[in-house]
């Protein structure tokens, strides 16, 4: 045993010191304005609570994007230009109650209690033609750890080549039977996320047909966590678990930092935001991370939110020889309060 807790050490050591000391705040070139409130939980109430946001390529000067909100039951699309955001109209996500076209089988329980169907929880959003997927937390509610099967699920949004929806919302339950496999991390699936470290999902993105799972927590030994899988098979017909196991990634992020959100290259990296696991005061910075070279992750820099703001959504905006633009939003701030960064690209 003593041997073991050697190793067991060295190694965090060792994951620690992989991860250098951040050289610089980073600053933003400019802000993004909201020209209207987007909708917040209550009626005529602006949004405060912004966790997701991916947009399709640019379309002369615009983008089309979808918006989440982690208290709604709704996601919002959004027009992006130069300096402006502003919505443009609201898809529901979830109803009142179960759906029964979801796909997969209803997970049971893994938290200490059971609650209502509430808010879908979105906390991320990504984007891969001709879809939008939108990931609620996967997590127990957060003061009462109850089980609510609305953040439970993984939404899939098709649209055209104009950002315009097709058809229905498809919803699938099967990200639940994969995070009960995801080696390391499954112990942490169902566990309250303040007092037991416990599994949820912050972020996503999509890159050569493969979605990648970013999770807030666990956070273990200064390491933080993603998951990679086929979401073909999440969006199989049919009411299967899912039967795949997730590829589980550790990589250093610094003591008690897990993902906020993350977005993916064109040649398979990451921008990975990394901030708080829980509620401790740590940095937010972004990470470069290549998935087949997790250890050694590029430092890019911290950010400096804005008082009461925490850093939940970056979005690549633009990627050209050496640069890179992209998109920071916060949640606590009326309509994401969003910022545009640009620097080096290693």
């Amino acid at each position: 045993m003593p041997r073991l807790a050697l190793t067991s050490t060295a190694l965090a050591t060792a994951l620690l010191l992989a991860l250098p000391a951040s050289a610089k705040t980073l600053k933003p070139v400019r802000n993004v304005e909201a020209t209207e409130d987007f909708a917040g939980k209550k009626p005529d109430k602006a949004a405060k609570d912004v966790s997701g946001l991916a947009c399709l390529p640019a379309n002369g000067e615009e983008r089309r994007c979808l918006l989440a909100n982690d208290e709604n039951r709704s996601a919002q699309f959004a027009i992006l230009t130069k300096g402006r955001i502003k919505p443009a109209g609201v898809v529901e996500l979830i109803g009142d109650s179960p759906s029964p076209t979801a796909l997969g089988a209803i997970p049971a329980s893994p938290c200490p209690t059971t609650g209502g169907y509430g808010e879908f929880d979105g906390e991320a959003v990504a984007y891969a033609a001709p879809y939008f997927y939108v990931a609620g937390s996967h997590g127990c509610s957060r003061n009462s750890s109850e089980f609510r099967l609305s953040s439970f699920q993984l939404a899939r949004v098709k649209v055209d080549t104009a950002g315009n929806p097709i058809g229905q919302v498809e919803l699938t339950y099967r990200l639940s039977d994969q995070l009960r496999r995801a080696g390391e991390v499954a112990p942490f699936f169902g566990k309250p996320l303040t007092d037991g470290n416990g599994l949820n999902i912050e972020g996503i993105a999509t890159a050569h047909d493969r979605l990648w799972i970013g999770l807030r927590a666990p956070s273990q030994n200064g390491r933080a966590f993603l998951l990679e899988t086929n979401p073909d098979e999440l969006f199989a017909p049919g009411n299967e678990p899912a039967q795949g196991t997730p590829t589980v990634i550790a990589f250093p992020a610094g003591p008690n930092r897990g993902v906020r959100d993350l977005a993916a290259l064109r040649d398979g990296r990451l921008l990975v935001l990394v901030g708080p696991a829980q509620e401790q005061d740590v940095p937010y910075g972004l990470l470069l991370l290549d998935p087949a070279a997790p250890q050694s992750p590029r430092d890019l820099g911290t950010l400096a939110p804005p008082k009461d703001a925490k850093a939940e959504v970056v979005t690549i905006l633009e990627e050209r020889p050496g640069r890179l633009r992209f998109l920071i939003g916060y949640d606590g701030v009326k309509n994401g309060r969003f910022q545009e960064y640009e620097l080096q690209l290693p």
